[in-house]
């Protein structure tokens, strides 16, 4: 968090203990009861206004705005917070303010001269304290008619119905068929720009419920989003569209349904619970594969340039593919002869030299980075269908370097001489890790060491075929580099004490950023400094929902994607809290 930053935010809490206070009386007491606003739902009800027309963009005067749809109990009148459950949202709605941040228009129900907040009651809230005339907002008006609220439903789900097919979507308010029809018409017009073909309606609708809300509908039921937010799973669903509209709106670019979806998930399961290990579970196979079609999906709508990339890619590894058996038959045959069982095995490992080629890339980019001190567009050579020399000899480095070690070792320990795809990408992955580590281990002159440390856990497994012996690489030098860091501290009661906090730290590298900071700042300072900082950190719902989500959807070492659910256990996950705040700060996130 920067000194401006910094700034906005004591402003920002400061002026909400004013706002507080201007409700309470001069020692900030209030013996009165606080009248709430308007509730929509009960004024919609007694108006029989289930009806409504969309206004557009209009300025609407703040004294106009008398209630809220949802959070009427939240606030007072006077759009006076009542209780702490919005005080963050509503500091960083200021801070927002005051940093002239692009918010949205805020979303209006209107009825006769009265105005209703469906979304935005915290930017109203602000709005109100700096004395705002009047504010931006779309707004929808609900027209007084005769008819109940119930024949209003029936009436929009059966035209829904007819004009999309879909019949097992129920909502509770009439007005978001109309926004599942938006949704569900811009899903159809993106589809026919990215698969070159002319869907209707109905076409699209169809593809839309089987490819976009089955695979959501399931991942919220896996995690009883439903059940605990006590609404049926499809006003959980629209909710859900509304929470990615504004994620996508705020950053600027189309967030995807699967990382809007984790993200809500998580943000729900951080309003009910902010222990940062309660998060979106992804546990079973079923939920494995609706991420996966979800992640499928996204690339392929969000990405303009997808169709040519996968062909590229494509062709990238049938020529890898080719090269790697050319260059396999100068092997011995044993080799050969051992991954003869296994189907596509082309193709398996040409995903495998892809991902060697990759991390390659990735440390070559960061060399050019730190000389030239320079942001590079990186053009990542994977994408080129040339297969220039370099890549042949990444192919056969990959062979030298990888493939021949792993193989050696999964042939001695082997009771039967037969290829194991999972067993070889567990032991990749150890190898891959070294790898994506050398620079800096290299850079500590300890990449030899921990190289013969590896090589000395193998050679235990392969006498003793213990294969418990051949993992664990991570795990042996993040330890041990923990094992240096506590050696050069005099005190490390505070340091144990936030590790107990905020979780175990997972990534070398935070500890070699720590060296550093330790060097410069000394010990005292360092260590109260690290311990004030997380502390604010963690005061934000927004950081900690980020941390949850940025945690599940890190695919570098992702077992979602890569290899199934069976190892998708939380600890596996990449990176913990710390180490999301330090990869924060440094802007590697």
């Amino acid at each position: 968090m920067d000194n401006r930053n910094t700034i906005y935010f004591s402003e920002a809490q400061a002026a909400y203990r004013k706002f507080l206070k201007s409700s309470r009386g001069m020692l900030g007491l209030n013996f009165k009861k606080q009248e709430n606003l308007k509730s929509f739902t009960e004024i919609q009800k007694e108006e029989n206004a289930y009806n409504s027309v969309n206004l557009g963009i209009k300025e609407i005067p703040l004294d106009k705005i008398v209630g809220s749809v949802e959070k009427y109990s939240y606030f007072d009148k006077n759009f006076v917070p009542k209780n702490d459950i919005v005080k963050q949202r509503w500091i960083n709605i200021y801070v927002g303010y005051m940093m002239d941040s692009m918010l949205p228009p805020v979303i209006l129900y209107k009825i006769k001269d009265d105005y209703y907040v469906y979304d935005g009651n915290h930017r109203v809230s602000v709005a109100k304290f700096l004395n705002f005339a009047s504010i931006e907002a779309e707004v929808e008006e609900f027209l007084p008619t005769k008819d109940t609220k119930d024949k209003v439903i029936y009436q929009e789900h059966m035209f829904f119905e007819k004009e999309t097919g879909i019949e097992e979507i129920i909502l509770s308010e009439p007005i978001k068929y109309k926004y599942l029809r938006e949704e569900i018409e811009s899903y159809t017009d993106l589809l026919n720009k990215r698969r070159n073909r002319n869907f209707s309606l109905r076409e699209g609708a169809e593809k839309w419920y089987k490819e976009v809300f089955l695979p959501i509908k399931g991942l919220l039921e896996e995690n009883n989003i439903a059940k605990s937010q006590k609404k049926n799973i499809s006003d959980i669903f629209m909710f859900l569209l509304d929470h990615k509209y504004y994620l996508s709106k705020n950053e600027g670019k189309n967030k995807g349904y699967l990382y809007s979806t984790i993200d809500f998930i998580n943000l729900v399961k951080t309003s009910e619970n902010r222990n940062l290990h309660d998060m979106c579970q992804i546990e079973t196979q079923e939920a494995v594969e609706k991420y996966r079609k979800l992640a499928a999906l996204d690339e392929e709508l969000i990405d303009l340039s997808f169709r040519e990339k996968k062909e590229k890619k494509e062709l990238l590894k049938k020529e890898i593919s080719e090269y790697f058996s050319e260059a396999l038959e100068k092997l011995p045959v044993r080799y050969s002869e051992y991954l003869a069982g296994i189907e596509s095995s082309k193709d398996i490992f040409s995903g495998y030299i892809l991902e060697y080629i990759e991390i390659l890339n990735k440390g070559k980019n960061l060399e050019i980075l730190n000389i030239q001190r320079e942001e590079q567009e990186s053009s990542e050579k994977i994408e080129s269908c040339d297969f220039h020399s370099e890549n042949r000899i990444s192919v056969l480095n990959y062979i030298l370097e990888i493939f021949l070690p792993i193989t050696e070792i999964l042939i001695w320990i082997n009771e039967e001489n037969i290829f194991s795809p999972e067993e070889y990408e567990n032991l990749q992955r150890e190898f891959f890790y070294l790898l994506r580590l050398k620079k800096v281990l290299q850079g500590e002159g300890k990449s030899s060491k921990y190289e013969n440390l590896m090589a000395k856990n193998i050679r235990i497994a392969v006498e003793t075929k213990n294969r418990d012996m051949l993992y664990g690489v991570k795990k042996i030098l993040v330890k041990e580099k923990e094992k240096e860091f506590i050696r050069n501290l005099e005190n490390t009661e505070k340091f144990y004490s936030l590790l107990q906090k905020y979780g175990e730290i997972r990534r070398y590298e935070t500890y070699t950023d720590f060296f550093i900071m330790l060097d410069n700042y000394g010990e005292k300072r360092f260590m109260d400094s690290l311990e004030k900082d997380l502390e604010e950190f963690y005061s934000f719902d927004e950081i900690v929902n980020e941390y949850k989500t940025q945690a599940i959807m890190h695919m570098e070492n992702n077992t979602i994607l890569k290899n199934g659910y069976e190892n998708n256990l939380q600890e596996n996950y990449e990176y913990g809290f710390i180490d999301f705040f330090i990869m924060k700060n440094l802007g590697e996130i």
